[in-house]
């Protein structure tokens, strides 16, 4: 018995040894995989690691040699210029080993930069403000405001006449000076310097900037739709010569008053501002070269009298870009500002002729356009061009291409017979009784060239060359002409009295007026030809009279859209700030609520301004004025105490900042500059001169730089 029971133990501790080895070996075989496994991970996690490290060591070096690429450029920004020469991006074939990299460059908006190396390289004015005129009797600059008021400027003043300050004081942080003589108290740094004569100082010279856009890009422009109170009236880059139409739509008693007028620049097909809006205003209602077509009730004046101009790219109270202006926008402060801002495109107002702008109550700001290496005129007043008169006449006068009704004239009516003035290819025409007509109607009087649209008609006439064999009787001729493509009609009509009977030219005027369908067709631009009928009598001829028809023209003469230099009163001195015989192009007249802003270069060379401050909530003149007179006047309202006019101090140095995006990857390349960079860095270059950049000597900061993910 006791030997089974030993036996039994002996057989069951057998039993959990088994077991227990099973689970040692378990146990160990498990832990041996699991530190197999992290053996395989740490190895596959090392060599991720070299490549991750040799990644960034390439791109720190790519990066690196982009940046020294970037020191040896002249690269600033400029339009049309790359990063790297050509292109965008920096392709660097096996760079490292068997690895290649590429860099991308993306320019940083731009800042506000100053720069005037010279005063021919100066993107500002010399002066805030500068006068040209040395008309007798005319003060260059006249200062009138309360006593014991200071008008402040910000920037040298120069006059090439004299200084009248009437009350007050004029203060500027800088110098003054006047060729005349000098009234009134000036606090200037140092102290003013009066008739100074002819001395030579090249801050008072005409520093001559150019208009923004030449005649021949600029469209003639209707007036936009005006039919809602309250809104916003968009009106598009290009020419405009009707005054008394703008200033009707911009009254109190307009039918879409209170609103908006928004004068933009140009923008790209994606709706982002894209180029400087050119609005050019040479109004023809009355003075030289008048269109009759036009209103000249109010002159050449385009009157601002009601709502709210805004012209440049509208933004919020932030500043940031907006699609439209609201109604009621803030002013100022309702566009895009370039001094503020050095990526700001906006307009420029160019003036013509007799044409002035007056705003009254109401309330404008114009904003200019931010460049690096010019001023940004936004107000300019033409001093030079004239127009040029297009006669079609004479050798050049308009002929017919084809006969649809000979008449009695016959098989002799031909566009071979009657277009040229030769006295023997012509028409004829035997009378069979007295008191005798026919009819015949040609078509053709192609222009050769499309006329402009916005041209004014001077004359039109048909010329007929023609002779009658009985010298004793008279000829009248009846002719209705059809501009094409409106087939609106003029007429006319002439008598001849007895003659020798030898070939003779007539002239028919049409359109006398200058009112009627080819004055309208001229106006528009739409004359392409016309269909002539010409109805001529005989009057008492004998029986056997013959007429003979040499040749049937027409005659046109207009005057194309052209830059004009001002003239009339706005050229004609001396300015008083009174009467008509002399005006000025821009004026404020002392109105409850109006205010007027110029954020940009203010240029009239051959033109007064006279400007009322009234209600000024900060800067009336942004960068700078230049003009042959200015005459501000201070009102008892006016409670601004900062400067009014300025020109913007030049920057310590011309900065910009790039974004460079590093990419690697295995070959030779070229890499591919898509998905997440290995590295990215923001980087800064300085240059003394912004118009000239010096390769290698160029400080490079670098403001950030980093490692996505």
């Amino acid at each position: 018995m006791r030997d089974r029971i030993a036996r039994a133990r002996a057989r069951g501790d057998e039993g959990a040894a088994l077991v227990l080895a099973l689970i040692v070996i378990t146990v160990v075989a498990l832990s041996l995989t699991a530190l197999l496994n992290l053996s395989d991970t740490s190895v596959r996690t090392t060599v991720g690691l070299r490549d991750q490290v040799a990644d960034t060591y390439n791109a720190d070096g790519a990066m690196q040699a982009a940046i020294n690429n970037l020191r040896n450029s002249t690269y600033n920004h400029n339009a049309g210029q790359h990063c790297f020469g050509a292109s965008d991006t920096l392709q660097l074939s096996s760079f490292y080993g068997s690895s290649s990299a590429a860099v991308t460059c993306t320019a940083d908006p731009k800042k506000v930069l100053i720069q005037c190396p010279s005063l021919s390289q100066c993107n500002r004015p010399g002066n805030a403000i500068l006068t040209l005129g040395k008309i007798s009797g005319e003060d260059g600059l006249n200062i009138q405001q309360p006593t014991g008021s200071t008008f402040r400027v910000h920037g040298n003043v120069f006059s090439n006449s004299n200084i009248n300050v009437v009350n007050g004081a004029l203060n500027t942080n800088a110098n003054a000076w006047a060729r005349g003589s000098c009234a009134g108290t000036i606090q200037a740094v140092p102290a003013a310097d009066c008739n100074i004569g002819g001395a030579s100082n090249p801050l008072g010279d005409d520093p001559g900037y150019l208009p923004a856009a030449s005649i021949a890009g600029l469209p003639h422009r209707t007036l936009p739709s005006c039919t809602t109170p309250n809104s916003v009236i968009r009106f598009e880059p290009g020419y405009y010569d009707d005054a008394k139409g703008l200033s009707d739509m911009m009254s109190s008693s307009s039918s879409c008053k209170g609103s908006t007028f928004w004068f933009p620049p140009v923008y790209d097909g994606s709706g982002k501002p894209a180029a400087t809006g050119v609005y050019y205003f040479d109004f023809h209602n009355s003075g030289d070269n008048a269109n009759p077509l036009l209103n000249s009730n109010g002159g050449d004046v385009w009157t601002v009298d009601n709502g709210y101009l805004v012209a440049g790219t509208p933004v919020n109270s932030a500043g940031a870009i907006i699609s439209t202006p609201p109604v009621r926008p803030t002013i100022p402060g309702s566009c895009d500002n370039p001094i503020n801002n050095g990526n700001a495109i906006g307009v420029q107002f160019i003036f013509g002729g007799e044409s002035q702008l007056a705003v009254r109550a109401a309330q404008a700001e114009l904003c200019g356009t931010y460049d690096s290496n010019a001023a940004p005129v936004a107000l300019y007043g033409l001093s030079s061009g004239s127009e040029t008169p297009t006669a079609w006449a004479d050798a050049s006068a308009l002929k017919l291409d084809a006969v649809s009704r000979a008449g009695g004239f016959g098989v002799t009516a031909s566009p071979s017979s009657l277009s040229a003035i030769d006295n023997t290819g012509f028409a004829t025409w035997k009378s069979t009784s007295k008191n005798d007509s026919t009819v015949m109607t040609v078509d053709g009087f192609v222009p050769p060239s499309a006329v402009p649209a916005g041209s004014v008609l001077q004359s039109a006439a048909v010329k007929v060359v023609h002779r009658h064999s009985d010298p004793a009787s008279t000829e009248k001729f009846d002719v209705t002409l059809k501009v094409k493509p409106s087939n609106l009609t003029v007429g006319d009509s002439i008598t001849i009295p007895a003659n020798s009977g030898a070939f003779r030219t007539d002239l028919i005027p049409l359109d006398a007026a200058r009112t009627g369908a080819i004055a309208d067709a001229i106006y528009k631009g739409t004359f392409s030809g016309a269909t002539i009928t010409l109805t001529p009598n005989l009057a008492n001829p004998a029986k056997t009279d013959l007429l003979d028809i040499d040749a049937l023209q027409l005659e046109l003469k207009f005057t194309p859209p052209a830059f004009r230099a001002g003239s009339g009163c706005v050229r004609t001195g001396p300015y008083t700030g009174t009467g008509s015989t002399s005006c000025a192009l821009v004026s404020t007249p002392n109105q409850s609520g109006n205010q007027f802003y110029v954020q940009g270069t203010t240029y009239t060379p051959k033109a007064a301004l006279d400007i009322t401050l009234n209600n000024a909530a900060e800067q009336v003149f942004r960068f700078g004025v230049v003009s042959r007179s200015l005459w501000i006047k201070e009102t008892g309202s006016f409670s601004y105490g900062g400067v009014v006019i300025e020109v913007p101090d030049d920057s310590p140095g011309f900065v910009f900042s790039l974004y460079l995006s590093a990419y690697i990857c295995s070959g030779a390349g070229p890499c591919s500059a898509g998905g997440a960079p290995v590295l990215r860095s923001k980087v800064a270059l300085v240059d003394s001169n912004p118009m000239a950049p010096s390769p290698g000597h160029r400080q490079v900061t670098v403001l950030s730089w980093s490692r996505p993910g």
